[in-house]
């Protein structure tokens, strides 16, 4: 479990990641903790676990702006602690070795970093400044140069986190040229959006005016997350309910634990996609769940030893890697290999009791994931918009008022910019999934595209510090 810890990596500069492999770390031993002391109390695991993965979801979806993976490990080490708990002695076990295996992996992931120390900023500035040329060779007005648009915006945003987040090696000249580059980057963008709206080009007296907004502070997105119609929210609480059922019926049917039907129901239902995909994503977890079996059977007919196993586990590990850019279901013929093989000689039953239950809590997690996308898939997508759609409206009000009274680049303009990015840059994600989820919103589209675009131009307007160029 532990080794999972790279998911967490990507694109991260050395004390980033040496930061957060060491959050990641302690989440992972923390939450498999919880597990193991669930365990002993069977009537608790299904609504603990639900507990958590709601938890987890929120904070997650709240404060990962990066890129990362989803939350689903942080359930898999929880739900996977109260099925190794039964055995309080394996438990423990169990959670030296997640503690052991996340910081050697940590420290692995440094190394890299001593050949290229600043590679992590240097492709995010490099990525922004495709990213915004991209945008520059598309025709105006039309949805291309939308979605490049917000793509742009999301580049710089992005690269700005992570030169930010290389604190404290933040002083040299190296890291200063980045940042003078990511200006230019930022410049080049506002200038488009003007020129595409008519305006004046940025003005250049004071060069800190078009710092790239950054980070939202944490009320705030907090917040975000917990009002009542947010994506975030939205997503937390669909998997919560596909784990629960899921759970509830794997232990009326008589499986012996329900770990992997909560499991599957939340890798099904993990992020907001449509019904069509999330049905999709359920057969094929269902058509390689039933292969994967079939090479577990394979596998222990050849009464491997224990180092033996340990080696099939490492291939299966890699083998996952390499087919899931192909195929969920090809991949899973190997993710279900290796976490039976991982998990079979502590549950001390027969292989055919082991793999007869993994595939009968896959058929009923996949199963509720589907019913329950379907069951919610009808109303919630119109409410997601217009409540994304209000957020940005009051962002871009505030922006506006901030600029009416010339405090554009005082404290609380520069985190009105901030606040009205981040809803920016959620909106049209928002729109976009909602349309792929109930067709029948594609009539909110011209309505929310203006309302992007009004909030683009504000952004580009930030550049204009003369009195001319405050007026939104």
């Amino acid at each position: 479990m532990g080794a999972m810890t790279p998911f967490w990596e990507t694109g991260r500069p050395l004390w980033a990641r040496v930061r957060n492999s060491l959050l990641v770390a302690a989440a992972l031993t923390g939450a498999m903790s919880a597990g193991v002391l669930v365990a002993p109390y069977r009537w608790a695991i299904v609504p603990a676990s639900v507990v958590i993965i709601v938890v987890v979801a929120v904070l997650y979806y709240a404060f990962m702006l990066t890129r990362g993976p989803s939350p689903v490990m942080m359930f898999y080490a929880a739900v996977l602690g109260t099925y190794f708990g039964a055995d309080p002695t394996v438990g423990w076990q169990m959670v030296g070795v997640t503690a052991f295996a996340a910081l050697l992996t940590s420290v692995l992931l440094l190394v890299p970093l001593l050949f290229a120390p600043r590679g992590p900023e240097e492709r995010a500035v490099a990525a922004a400044r495709r990213a915004v040329a991209d945008y520059r060779l598309t025709e105006a007005g039309s949805q291309p140069a939308r979605l490049s648009r917000n793509a742009a915006y999301q580049a710089v945003n992005g690269a700005r986190l992570t030169l930010h987040s290389a604190w404290p090696a933040t002083r040299g000249q190296h890291h200063q040229a980045l940042a003078s580059d990511l200006m230019a980057t930022n410049r080049a963008l506002a200038e488009t959006v003007l020129d595409r709206l008519g305006a004046d080009a940025p003005a250049t007296a004071d060069p800190g005016i078009g710092a790239t907004p950054g980070r939202p502070g944490w009320r705030y997105l907090l917040g975000h997350a917990l009002r009542g119609n947010s994506v975030e929210w939205f997503t937390a609480w669909r998997m919560g309910l596909a784990a629960g059922i899921a759970g509830v019926i794997s232990l009326a049917v008589g499986i012996g634990h329900p770990y992997w039907a909560i499991l599957t129901a939340t890798i099904v239902i993990n992020q907001w996609m449509d019904r069509v995909t999330a049905t999709r994503r359920a057969a094929h977890r269902t058509i390689g769940t039933l292969l994967g079996v079939g090479v577990v059977w394979g596998v222990f007919s050849l009464h491997p030893g224990p180092w033996w196993t340990v080696a099939a586990v490492v291939v299966c590990m890699i083998g996952q890697y390499l087919l899931f850019p192909l195929n969920y279901a090809l991949a899973l013929v190997a993710i279900t290999p290796m976490a039976l093989l991982a998990v079979g000689p502590s549950g001390g039953a027969g292989v055919a009791a082991i793999t007869a239950d993994r595939f009968t809590d896959t058929f009923i997690g996949a199963a509720t994931a589907v019913v329950v996308t379907w069951g919610t898939s009808w109303a919630f997508p119109r409410r997601l918009v217009r409540s994304q759609s209000a957020r940005a409206a009051a962002a871009i009000s505030a922006v506006r008022r901030t600029t009416s009274e010339g405090a554009s680049f005082a404290p609380e303009g520069r985190r009105a910019r901030v606040e009205l990015q981040y809803e920016l840059i959620h909106h049209l994600s928002v729109l976009d999934r909602a349309v792929a989820d109930d067709p029948r919103l594609a009539d909110l589209a011209p309505a929310e595209h203006e309302l992007a675009d009004q909030g683009y131009a504000v952004l580009g307007q930030a550049w204009q510090n003369h009195p001319a160029g405050q007026a939104a």
